[in-house]
């Protein structure tokens, strides 16, 4: 039931930020100086972690629900979980590392 709930309010959650992030960042031209003063910026940064958060978590929990109709098998299952775990660590990581690196 909270992976079912999760799921629509990040989709929500994402279509809001996602909106706010291209009109926004993408109706101006992208140049050097436009992107150094937008990652300065505590809400910029706070809205580009949340899209991240919510991108990565919201694909994850979709391959975890597809998982959760197909495999039977409570190993395969326990397997799934473990390797999305550290897709979903590796590509929050890299996100972070490119976003403040």
């Amino acid at each position: 039931m909270v992976s079912w709930l999760w799921q629509r309010l990040s989709g929500i959650g994402l279509l809001l930020v996602l909106f706010i992030h291209l009109t926004t960042g993408h109706l101006r031209p992208l140049t050097y100086e436009n992107m150094s003063i937008r990652l300065s910026s505590p809400g910029w940064i706070f809205l580009n972690v949340l899209l991240l958060g919510l991108s990565v978590s919201h694909a994850l929990n979709g391959f975890w629900q597809v998982g959760q109709d197909y495999i039977a098998s409570p190993i395969l299952r326990h397997i799934l979980s473990l390797i999305l775990w550290l897709v979903g660590t590796v590509l929050t990581i890299l996100g972070l590392w490119i976003l403040f690196g």
